[in-house]
């Protein structure tokens, strides 16, 4: 145990000065007596900071080949820095643990559609947003979700919300193109299916929970 030639006191651990005078602390340290432990918002946050930086580099080499080597009209890397965005915003929720990861993955879908629509129609309306970009997302979101279902501790309380967000994202859309003259795209009925699967696979493995939750709910 180390002590001060001033204050003539014992420190233990192993400072390098005296907490009272700030003088140096003479003898040999100890070893310490609690374990130094990281909090987990902190390894969160520099696995936060890895992860963007990785994501944004991406983005940045993207934007690079767009529009300083590719020639073209339709600018593809501003779909890719939306969904970085959405994703970093995403990550960054849950790893704080504010909100609930359906909904906030719901929300934002709805925000990076919206953006996607913008910039298409902005672009002359060449429909890569509602063909393409946003099928492809629903159906990511699906999966996702479908994974939250099992990964999620809190599945019970938040069931109905996995189940409303299958059928908006994967059913709704295709009876939207159902209903208007033009006939669904290849990649939104992909999308249904998907939505299905993912259903059947709540309904089959999590129904217990759901059925709680609907008691809950109804007051059965």
């Amino acid at each position: 145990m180390k002590t001060c030639p001033n204050c003539k006191i014992r420190v233990g651990g192993s400072p390098e000065y005296c907490p009272l005078c700030q003088s140096q602390l003479l003898g040999e340290g100890e070893p310490a007596r609690y374990p130094h432990v990281v909090p987990e918002q902190r390894r969160y946050s520099l696995a936060y900071k890895v992860i963007a930086f990785l994501l944004l580099t991406a983005v940045v080499i993207c934007m690079s080949v767009d529009f300083l080597v590719v020639d073209g009209e339709l600018h593809w890397s501003l779909p890719v820095l939306i969904g970085v965005v959405g994703t970093l915003i995403l990550l960054r929720a849950l790893m704080k643990r504010r909100r609930n990861a359906p909904k906030l993955l719901f929300q934002t879908l709805i925000l990076v559609s919206a953006v996607l629509l913008l910039c298409d129609w902005v672009t002359g309306w060449n429909r890569f947003s509602i063909d393409l970009v946003i099928p492809v997302l629903c159906t990511v979101a699906l999966v996702l979700n479908f994974i939250f279902a099992f990964v999620n501790r809190r599945f019970t309380e938040n069931s109905l919300v996995y189940l409303l967000l299958n059928i908006i994202i994967g059913v709704v859309p295709y009876i939207v193109f159902l209903l208007t003259p033009n006939q669904a795209p290849g990649l939104w009925v992909i999308c249904l299916i998907v939505s299905i699967i993912t259903f059947l696979g709540l309904a089959i493995f999590k129904a217990r929970d759901l059925w709680a939750e609907l008691q809950k709910r109804l007051h059965l």
